[in-house]
């Protein structure tokens, strides 16, 4: 196993919280303010929120994760493309009226691309292990699948955030079990570091997000978590755990993608009716759950499957 300095660890973490936790307090009432969301269970409680808070917390993570780690262009070419997710997502957000689907997916798409050719460019390896068996992929299969993943996790990551408290806690348990297993199973220490530095800054902006709410990451922060989460489930050489470390996240935000898409597709209008989604507003509408309920609920369940994961990969280890 690789030793990870606990200086560097302790400085990256101390400094991506203090820094962000004093930026967000400093600037929050220069952040665009929240329209509300017609759509959303409660979505008018948050309107005239400050929301747009990842411009602060973001350029943080980049920032004193470059201080913190030796020097790497694949690195910086990734918290490059994390910033540029960061900036698309808060013009969105300080945007009177909404981007629309198409503009979005196509930067989404640009993103995603570029951090794809980036990885590719630096690792010869494509493929995953089950149940401690390696199984190789050619490129042509390995990058739509890795396209897919990256875009994925931009998305679902945004859908998934709406409750107060919710998306930033479920975002830092699966940074900590990916940072965990980069670590402890994947020798990337230097990734784990980045992962320990983000999750400093969110627990910061959490912070000013607990119920009821004083900030919200919006576009900029959901965004540029997403795909930078993605981009760690790559570094570890195995796409597959991101169902263990992420699932709660993925099936959140993603089965309103997927119940979308199909609707869209097939022009059907009844396709998962039964369901309200995103998965917090159906706890919260039909099942009646408080926000606290679903948030300590939805967190419980991800930690389990994340500590799951880790102890499977360690028995097979």
């Amino acid at each position: 196993m690789l030793a990870l300095s606990p200086i560097s660890a302790l400085l990256g973490l101390l400094l991506g919280f203090v820094l962000s936790g004093a930026l967000i307090a400093l600037l929050r009432d220069k952040l665009p303010q929240d329209h509300g969301r017609a759509y959303a269970v409660d979505g008018q409680v948050t309107k005239g929120k400050a929301r747009g808070s990842g411009v602060v917390f973001i350029p943080v993570f980049a920032a004193v994760s470059m201080l913190v780690t030796p020097f790497s262009w694949e690195r910086c070419a990734y918290l490059f493309l994390t910033i540029a997710a960061m900036l698309t997502g808060y013009l969105d957000d300080r945007s009177d009226l909404p981007w629309s689907e198409l503009k979005k997916g196509l930067l989404d798409l640009a993103i995603c691309l570029l951090a794809l050719i980036t990885f590719m460019n630096t690792h010869g390896d494509y493929g995953f292990t089950l149940f401690g068996w390696r199984v190789a992929l050619p490129w042509w299969l390995f990058a739509p699948i890795a396209l897919f993943l990256l875009w994925a996790f931009i998305n679902c990551c945004n859908c998934a955030d709406g409750v107060d408290g919710h998306f930033g806690t479920l975002s830092v348990i699966a940074l900590g079990a990916l940072g965990y297993a980069l670590y402890a199973f994947c020798e990337g220490q230097d990734w784990a570091l980045c992962a320990l530095v983000l999750m400093g800054c969110i627990l910061a902006y959490l912070l000013f997000n607990a119920h009821p709410c004083l900030v919200m990451m919006g576009d900029a922060g959901s965004r540029a978590i997403g795909l930078f989460m993605g981009i760690l489930v790559l570094q570890t050489g195995n796409f597959l755990l991101c169902l263990p470390f992420a699932i709660v996240i993925l099936l959140d935000g993603g089965l309103g993608l997927l119940k979308l898409a199909v609707m869209r597709t097939f022009h059907s209008k009844t396709f998962m009716m039964w369901l309200l989604t995103p998965l917090h507003d159906e706890t919260r509408k039909k099942r009646h759950w408080s926000d606290t309920q679903t948030v300590f609920r939805f967190a419980i369940v991800q930690l389990v499957c994340a500590l799951t994961g880790l102890l499977v990969m360690a028995a097979l280890r």
